[in-house]
């Protein structure tokens, strides 16, 4: 398993059929830094799908980020990786350091 974060990564050289598929599923390319970011998750099963190929991995993962503190962190860090039922994707989470935290629920709020 190949762990990516989101918002930078870099990957071999493809086609440029390859290529396009992957700004159809919804990649952004930066050209000055060679490097891909996700622009939108709307196709995100077949995105992991086709960058596990490009990659010759069984499976790829992205980093989550913390709503509240910013960090990266990956999803088996968190003590709820089985129950989790977006676990793996390129979303936001909170990061197990502050589910810890007592004030969790205001935390929460007041970020958001």
């Amino acid at each position: 398993m190949i762990c990516l974060n989101k918002k930078s990564f870099k990957l071999p050289f493809v086609d440029k059929d390859k290529f396009l598929l992957l700004l159809r599923l919804g990649l952004d390319y930066n050209r000055g830094q060679g490097s891909y970011c996700i622009k939108n998750c709307n196709n995100i099963e077949k995105l992991l799908d086709t960058i596990a190929n490009i990659l010759n991995t069984e499976k790829v993962t992205f980093l989550q980020n913390c709503v509240l503190c910013g960090k990266d962190f990956p999803c088996t860090d968190c003590k709820y990786y089985d129950l989790c039922a977006t676990k793996d994707l390129p979303f936001r989470c909170v990061c197990p350091q502050c589910l810890r935290n007592d004030r969790l629920y205001e935390r929460y709020v007041e970020k958001n």
